[in-house]
């Protein structure tokens, strides 16, 4: 005796094109924002942090980066610290030297260099802030690592602390600290003039990152080729 048995056919629903314009609206940046939680994780154990603290410190600075302290009141304009693009990037410096990863004279000279480079380089913008091109406190920040390393394996926090720290001083607290470049941005209206800017976004926090994998890439080849660092060579 045969038994028929009924199935169930599971077909897939079609989406329609509002549903799938959505859907990529948001993968697509979860994606993007995945990935540089990932790079940014392994650029912060390359100059010294365990996972767990790099993890922290890419979350705190992308938070962080909706965050401004206020500190000096300038007439209508506040002068203020963003945490994620400004405060994190000086305690991540501050526990490298804490810990004896980089010594305090190469990351003054570090500091020192980036410093007169960007302050070169950058251009306040009423309306919009301080501006820089984006590459040129990365490679900044990586020559000096270098340069300073020997092209060592301290050359990553070197270029860390001098890219982050130097883009700070120099583009962001010696314009501030010119009347005329204060007054020209605040354009006598009430506005928060922060340093450290967008955070996760910011020149300084993107030029830590970008400052660091060069510095890691261009000292791994010069290992290899042995012509530095020969008792570091891998």
């Amino acid at each position: 005796m045969e038994t028929e048995l009924s199935t169930i056919a599971i077909m897939p629903v079609p989406f329609s094109p509002e549903q799938i314009l959505i859907a990529l609206a948001v993968l697509i940046p979860a994606l993007v924002i995945f990935n540089l939680l990932l790079i940014t994780e392994g650029v912060f154990e390359s100059i010294g942090l365990r996972f767990y603290q790099a993890v922290l410190v890419t979350t705190g600075a992308l938070l962080g980066s909706l965050i401004d302290i206020p500190l000096v009141p300038v007439g209508e304009a506040v002068i203020a610290v963003n945490v994620g693009g400004a405060v994190i990037p000086l305690f991540v410096t501050i526990g490298m030297v804490g810990r004896g990863r980089v010594s305090r004279p190469k990351i003054l000279a570090a500091v020192g260099v980036v410093s007169l480079v960007a302050y070169i380089f950058a251009t306040p913008v009423p309306g919009i802030g301080i501006t820089m091109p984006f590459y040129i406190a990365p490679l900044a920040g990586a020559a000096a690592g270098l340069l300073l390393a020997g092209g060592c394996h301290t050359a990553p926090g070197l270029a860390y602390a001098g890219g982050t720290m130097g883009t700070l001083l120099g583009a962001d607290i010696l314009n501030l600290a010119n009347p005329d470049v204060l007054a020209a941005l605040a354009g006598g209206q009430a506005t928060v003039l922060s340093i450290g800017g967008a955070g996760i976004f910011d020149g300084i926090f993107i030029t830590g990152v970008i400052s660091v994998l060069l510095a890691a890439y261009a000292g791994r080849g010069l290992r290899k080729k042995g012509g530095v660092c020969q008792e570091e060579g891998e």
